[in-house]
């Protein structure tokens, strides 16, 4: 009897000893407009969301190129095309921001706009000889993606215009964002160019910044001209805000050549948190339709370990 009982406790304790096994599941995504399916097997620890149905390849969409990734543990989580390279439009805007915070002369310093400031593209908020504050310009940059508020925001930092895009590119190149290149801050140039994947790198590090995320939820923003008085709204162009989706941050992109670009942080019911990224969907409705899709099918399709952190 004695010896039964020690060999059930031997037993038992090397059930406790042993250590936790990984789970093997298939990560499957399709390229759909081509027909193509790209079946990729691999291990998932067990501190990592994981497929619940491995049936479902994914959403189709518009975009030509995409990418998933769980913001936790650095997972990518569905992929199409994410190293194809294309011009960047207004997600230029993020990496302007995050030279900016860099170079941040003070919230309440005051800028005067000047001809040399103006760039087409967009609803024109702040005129020539027009006073406004460095806080007012980031927002309007951020939320309404005014290309001439990113000219006055470069121009306060005390950077030149050639010196604040050498800094964008050494930020880009810190961050791994080898596919990546910037000819000017704010996206107007068919030669700012990115990936989906670098754009995810970007999005990683715009959205830790309180003041990026804080400014990119905003629906609109009210400002005011200080030399004359004029009190202004500008309108978010991310109309994900608006939608059941919990939008932690995001930023628009459009171009003829770019096509209708969108990333954005999503949080889930349970505290997941998403970095989304889609370029080159058909049509601004489209952008938006792509990014909610992909998002809803992942929170559908994987299962986070709890708890979220």
């Amino acid at each position: 009897m004695l010896f039964s009982l020690l060999a059930n406790l031997t037993i038992i304790y090397h059930l406790f000893s042993l250590p936790l096994a990984a789970v093997s599941f298939i990560d499957a995504s399709q390229e759909l407009n081509r027909g193509e399916v790209f079946l990729n097997t691999r291990t998932y620890q067990t501190n990592e969301p994981y497929r619940n149905n491995n049936n479902s390849l994914g959403m189709k969409i518009t975009a030509a190129s995409a990418m998933v990734v769980d913001e936790r543990t650095g997972l990518v989580l569905w992929q199409k095309n994410q190293d194809k390279v294309q011009p960047l439009a207004s997600i230029s805007k993020l990496m302007a921001a995050l030279v900016f915070l860099d170079n941040n002369p003070g919230w309440d310093k005051v800028m005067t706009a000047q001809t040399s400031d103006f760039r087409g593209g967009g609803k024109a908020y702040i005129y020539q000889g027009e006073e406004i504050t460095v806080k007012d310009l980031f927002n309007l940059s951020l939320v309404a993606s005014s290309n001439s508020a990113t000219i006055v925001l470069s121009r306060a930092t005390g950077l030149s215009l050639e010196e604040f895009v050498k800094k964008m590119n050494q930020k880009a190149a810190i961050l791994g964002m080898s596919q990546s290149r910037f000819v000017e801050p704010t996206g107007l140039s068919i030669k700012n160019i990115s990936s989906a994947a670098d754009v995810i790198k970007l999005a990683i590090a715009a959205f830790a910044q309180a003041e990026i995320r804080q400014a990119t939820v905003q629906s609109e923003y009210t400002f005011q001209i200080l030399n004359n008085q004029r009190t202004e709204t500008a309108k978010s162009t991310d109309k994900l805000l608006s939608s059941y989706l919990k939008i932690n941050a995001g930023k628009t992109g459009y171009l003829d050549e770019s096509g209708n670009c969108l990333t954005a942080e999503v949080e889930g019911n349970q505290g997941q948190r998403l970095l989304v990224v889609v370029l080159n969907s058909l049509s601004d409705t489209d952008r938006f339709q792509d990014l909610k899709a992909l998002a809803q099918w992942t929170f559908d399709n994987y299962v986070w370990p709890r708890p979220i952190f």
